[in-house]
């Protein structure tokens, strides 16, 4: 479920972003970056909320516990 273009968009999200900015960031297109981020939605690692135009997504709290858990923190 979490290969490389997944966590590093998790990685991304500890503060919100939206779909361009992580396209933009990550160098991956906006549409591949829409299709993570609704798998990572569907699996409750990403919230997102409508801000005018634009829908800002963050990591959940669970996102960072499975991140840390991968540093082995």
């Amino acid at each position: 479920m979490i290969g490389s273009g997944r966590a590093a968009l998790l990685q991304l999200l500890d503060s919100a972003a939206t779909t361009s900015d992580l396209a933009r960031r990550t160098g991956m297109s906006a549409g591949n970056v829409s299709q993570h981020l609704a798998a990572l939605h569907a699996a409750g690692l990403v919230s997102r909320v409508r801000q005018g135009r634009h829908v800002l997504y963050r990591g959940t709290d669970v996102a960072a516990v499975l991140l840390r858990a991968s540093r082995g923190e």
